[in-house]
């Protein structure tokens, strides 16, 4: 049955209701592989408060209208021609929707199972990380890719690339597409699917709840434990070791010169991680690796998204924005004229533009690598 009170919402949005309480949101954005803009994100928003607070909504499963992507991130296009513009208010209105959304999701009281067949990657993967359910296939690919484009990993990566040690800081410097297999072992996914999405929809709908009285989350989670599949292990398993050799958090000279490398790599995917961060953006780079220390402090979500919003006002600031955006999406050259800087230290890349906020925490780390006095 549809909802037509909330499909009114947005064109790009459809809500269903299914049985025993579940609730139906799917993205339908495919010619943008599900891109999000400040109108569907406070869509989203508005649904999502209302199902908070509806005592017949039980559980929520949240995907998209195809399988070659579940969201492949922010409409960064759009971000560009509006910062072009001079709408920098207009911008950062976006980031205040979105982080307002990722963070109601991570305190959210309801089960939120999110399917992740094809690209979950930088806003859609922010989307993904806030939910206690994240699925995953033989057929995703999940990555916080900024390093291409001149924005940086947010929508909590500086919580929960950090959360992940040296492998996060690893992924968000070099934007490294994850499989199945590696989102599983780091956590980022909490279930392998093999079978097709309805069927997997199928059996959560049909839970029996009065069969668990520990609760919906308990019961969800046996459904999918029981649909949960193993996969031979991925490229990011396989690299585990080198990983951790090359990338160790204590050095920003040392970890970006490290990964670069790997350019002879006996991997492929470490060559391709080692030539994403060689051609990448600097500030991307610097501001990455300072996120997750920062993070590495242990804050709580309403810190991170407070900070973040703050960093990505400074970030579409940076020409590296304009540029990376058009040389990797509008005009598609692939060849950005990177901001330039003598040396790749933290100092020489940031000094000159530092990124300060109101935020105390944040703006001692600056002092602490001599970014500022």
């Amino acid at each position: 049955m549809i909802s037509p009170d909330f499909n009114s919402e947005h064109p790009d949005l459809i809500v269903e209701q299914a049985q025993n309480g579940w609730r139906i949101i799917r993205l339908n954005r495919p010619k943008s592989l599900h891109a999000l803009d400040e109108s569907i994100v406070s869509a989203l928003l508005k649904v999502f408060q209302h199902f908070h607070e509806d005592e017949t909504v039980k559980a929520i499963w949240l995907d998209s209208t195809t399988p070659k992507a579940f969201c492949a991130g922010g409409d960064v296009r759009k971000l560009r021609q509006l910062v072009i513009n001079q709408e920098v208010d207009s911008a950062n209105q976006f980031f205040q929707q979105e982080y307002a959304l990722d963070l109601l999701l991570h305190s959210y009281a309801k089960p939120i199972v999110v399917w992740g067949e094809g690209y979950v990657m930088g806003g859609g993967l922010g989307l993904f990380m806030a939910a206690p359910f994240r699925l995953v296939t033989p057929y995703s690919r999940l990555a916080m890719p900024e390093i291409n484009i001149g924005l940086y990993p947010d929508v909590g990566a500086s919580r929960f690339l950090a959360d992940r040690g040296q492998i996060g800081l690893f992924t968000g410097l070099t934007g490294s597409i994850m499989t199945a297999a590696g989102a599983f072992s780091i956590g980022w996914a909490t279930h392998i699917c093999e079978a097709q999405r309805d069927n997997v929809l199928q059996e959560v709908v049909s839970i029996d709840w009065n069969h668990y009285p520990a609760g919906a989350f308990r019961a969800i989670d046996d459904t999918l434990n029981s649909l949960h599949r193993p996969v031979a292990a991925g490229p990011l398993q396989n690299s585990i070791d080198v990983i951790h050799s090359v990338c160790r958090g204590q050095s920003f000279e040392h970890d970006y010169q490290s990964i670069i490398g790997l350019n002879d790599a006996s991997s492929d995917w470490l060559r391709q991680a080692s030539e994403n961060l060689q051609k990448g953006s600097p500030s991307t780079a610097a501001i990455t690796w300072l996120l997750w220390q920062w993070g590495k402090q242990g804050h709580a979500w309403d810190e991170v998204f407070a900070l973040e919003a703050q960093i990505s006002d400074w970030k579409i600031r940076h020409p590296d924005f304009i540029e990376g955006v058009r040389a990797r999406l509008v005009d598609k050259d692939l060849t950005p004229e990177w901001l330039s800087t003598d040396q790749i230290t933290l100092k020489n890349i940031l000094g000159n533009c530092p990124p300060i906020t109101t935020i105390d925490s944040w703006n001692a780390l600056l002092k602490q690598h001599e970014i500022i006095a």
